[in-house]
């Protein structure tokens, strides 16, 4: 009876580290097909409060709704930077990370429909773009994917 408690537990621990392992290898190869989106924007010192209100009040805000939608992993993220480098300079970077490059091709087509909702009547999701486009001096958008570097 003692045999055959220990060959169960053995086998349950030999079960849990597999299925440990898959999740492992599984999750790995979801982190390689994230694409991040970095977009970076030079903003002069008199516009800064009100770039900061329109990301936080209008596009803050709908970012997390994507993110409900499963569009995005991770939270939506704003930086600013501590020491400015001389090339390329910089006063905010958004972050986002998107799934995968389908979910970017669903944010195209949903975000009318996503930011109305939340904003109705205001014109859609260029509208808070436009007003940011305003008071920006210049505009950049990297994206990028992680690669793995083992086989």
């Amino acid at each position: 009876m003692k045999y055959l408690k220990t060959s169960v537990l053995c086998i349950q621990i030999a079960v849990l580290a597999a299925m440990f392992a898959v999740s492992s290898h599984a999750q790995d190869n979801n982190r390689y097909q994230i694409v991040i989106e970095e977009s970076f924007y030079v903003v002069k010192p008199e516009n800064k409060d009100k770039f900061l209100q329109v990301y936080r009040e209008k596009l803050y805000p709908f970012w997390s709704e994507m993110q409900k939608m499963g569009l995005i992993v991770d939270e939506y993220k704003l930086y600013s930077q501590r020491v400015h480098t001389l090339e390329p300079l910089w006063t905010f970077k958004t972050v986002v990370k998107f799934k995968n490059y389908q979910s970017i091709d669903t944010w195209l087509e949903k975000r009318d429909e996503v930011y109305d909702k939340l904003f109705p009547g205001e014109g859609g999701y260029k509208a808070p773009r436009k007003e940011i486009d305003l008071i920006t001096e210049e505009h950049w958008d990297e994206f990028i994917r992680e690669l793995p570097l083992k086989n």
